[in-house]
């Protein structure tokens, strides 16, 4: 049975990954700040029009960066401090659980796939209007952990709005669901980029299925006793890798 942070303290840890990624966008949102409220811009675009992810300026002038860049970038303090907060609380643990690389990795493939999954839906079916409004923000890759969350940790319990006991597998479903709804009945006014959310998570889940939970059919020519030894050896990494993280001390919302 693997230690849980919870059992010791009700804080969870910060770890090495996680706070870097928490300084990051609390630095390049400083930068935009100053920058905006200085009236600067580069070639006629704010910096939140040239990181941020604006659909329009991919599909004509190819700036595939923003798909990774948008991640970083987030409009309004109170949009920081959230996903700043479930950053910390549940990525902390899911990078004591990949390790450090592996969770990099993670938060990059469910950010990007959020973002190429929201680009996608924008071209299909929004309004022309709105192909040139940036989205920001690390919701995307955050609903990916939550992802991780609910697959690694499902039977926890933990309490919603600090008042609610659930597992966290149906915590997990009841967002997603809540973000389909509120995605296909969204208006115009609506500046969340829900797509994006649901985006995240489907690509995590998928991830997450194949590199660790797909049974591994047998290879040409290996015995049950080596099938066996594989299987233990992924287990065994993962654990590993969570002791070793925890020896250490170290625009449209999305």
């Amino acid at each position: 049975m693997d230690t849980r942070y919870d059992q010791l303290s009700p804080i969870p840890p910060l770890t090495a990954v996680t706070k870097n990624i928490i300084i990051g966008c609390i630095v390049m949102y400083f930068i935009d700040f100053v920058l905006t409220h200085l009236g600067f811009q580069f070639y006629d675009f704010y910096l939140k029009e040239i990181l941020g992810l604006v659909p329009a300026l991919v599909k004509e002038k190819g700036w595939v960066w923003q798909f990774v860049t948008y991640i970083f970038m987030h409009g309004h303090p109170l949009h920081l401090l959230l996903n700043m907060l479930i950053l910390w609380y549940f990525g902390s643990e899911i990078e004591m659980k990949l390790g450090r690389k592996q969770f990099l990795f993670y938060f990059l493939l469910c950010g990007i796939g959020a973002g190429v999954f929201n680009y996608a839906v924008n071209m299909i079916f929004s309004d022309v209007t709105r192909l040139s409004h940036p989205i920001i923000g690390a919701s995307g890759a955050i609903f990916g952990i939550l992802a991780a969350y609910g697959i690694f940790f499902g039977e926890r319990y933990f309490l919603v709005f600090f008042v609610f006991p659930m597992k966290a597998k149906y915590f997990v479903l009841i967002m997603a669901l809540v973000e389909l709804i509120t995605g296909v009945e969204s208006s115009a006014s609506d500046n969340v980029a829900h797509f994006a959310h649901i985006g995240g998570m489907f690509v995590g889940a998928i991830y997450i299925y194949i590199r660790y939970l797909r049974p591994r059919g047998p290879k040409s020519g290996q015995s049950k006793r080596d099938q066996d030894r594989e299987k233990l050896k992924r287990q065994f990494t993962l654990i590993v890798n969570e002791k070793n993280q925890k020896e250490e001390k170290g625009p449209y919302w999305n």
